[in-house]
């Protein structure tokens, strides 16, 4: 049975080119394209919530695979680049998330940089206090929901997650119930959906079962 091509597929190869010809220091490190085939990343789930292309979709994928590979250089497991030292890991993925905000603004939205920088800055918050890793997860998969309803021209609120999570003491609940809350809102909550929508996350929460 043939493997359905997934979007952060094609977004990872078109990544593996832009790094291979900008860095020398990260090319030689890069993984062989056949080992980024399969699986999904939050740019699948963009476009699950978009329901269709539209002009620009490409950037905004784009520039949420640069970050969540740089979150899993930091702190799980890369899909394009061998890393096996913490002060390499770090500085790469420092370059992965310069390069997904640098790939946002060219698109001159200030919302979506907001939101994303916020989503960083929350991941690094969950990871450096050792809290569950779901609310970094939660936390990735509601920007990606607000900003796929935002980038189609929806009026969407974006109340800082980090505030959240702060507000309440590290605890799951409230933002649980915020993604609950939006995919119900936005329909993903039909049967065939919603098991699509709880695919890609349980692949993408797989990436750090080495951390675990």
């Amino acid at each position: 049975m043939a493997v359905t091509t997934t979007i952060a597929e094609k977004t990872l190869r078109e990544m593996r080119l832009k790094v291979a010809g900008s860095s020398s220091l990260y090319a030689g490190r890069l993984r062989d394209v056949e080992d980024i085939g399969g699986r999904f990343g939050f740019s699948d789930l963009f476009m699950l919530d978009c329901d269709g292309d539209f002009p620009g979709a490409g950037s905004y994928q784009l520039g949420l695979e640069y970050i969540f590979e740089g979150y899993l250089l930091h702190y799980g497991q890369s899909r394009l680049i061998d890393h096996d030292d913490s002060d390499f890991s770090l500085l790469a993925g420092d370059y992965m998330y310069a390069s997904g905000l640098a790939t946002i603004a060219a698109l001159k939205d200030a919302t979506c940089i907001d939101a994303l920088a916020d989503l960083v800055q929350l991941c690094a918050y969950v990871n450096c206090e050792s809290l569950d890793r779901s609310l970094a997860m939660n936390a990735w998969a509601i920007t990606t929901i607000r900003l796929a309803r935002h980038a189609l021209g929806a009026d969407v609120s974006f109340e800082r997650l980090s505030d959240m999570v702060w507000r309440n003491g590290g605890r799951a609940q409230e933002l649980t119930g915020l993604l609950d809350g939006l995919t119900r809102s936005q329909g993903l909550y039909g049967k065939d959906r919603l098991a699509e929508f709880n695919r890609m996350l349980n692949d993408m929460d797989s990436y750090f079962e080495a951390e675990a």
